[in-house]
Formats: structure tokens, sequence, C-alpha cells
């Protein structure tokens, strides 16, 4: 369980490293849609882990507010 939880940990870092590069390469055009672009790099990983966590503790006890790691 540990392994899953550390390479979906580092597949949501590399998707926030690929949005965040792409969202700087929008600086360059407009200023507005590169800031847009960076912040859904931070603010689309974060809702997945905490998506994963969720289905991650309903798989394994049910319960998954009480998700020990």
């Amino acid at each position: 369980m540990k392994l899953t939880l550390i390479s979906a940990v580092l597949l949501l870092l590399s998707i926030a490293l690929g949005i965040g590069y792409y969202g700087t390469r929008l600086y360059e055009k407009n200023i507005f849609l590169g800031f847009v672009t960076t912040l859904l790099g931070i603010i689309i990983p974060f809702f997945l882990f905490l998506g994963f966590i969720y289905f991650l503790g309903l798989y394994n006890n049910g319960h998954p507010l009480q998700f020990k790691w």
C-alpha cells in the first residue's frame, strides 16, 4: 500500500510539474492565461491526491476518514 501511495504522489508531482512548465511558457504570450495555468498546476494534482486518498481509504477499510498512513 505504501508503494502505491508513493507512486501516486510521484505521478501527481510530475503532472504538476508538466502543467507548471506549460504555464510558464504561456506567460510569454498572455500573462493572465499563464497565471491561471500555473494555478491549475497546483489545484488539479492536489484534488487528485485527495480523491486518491479517499478511494484508497474506502478500498482498505471502508472508512475514508480513518485512513491510516
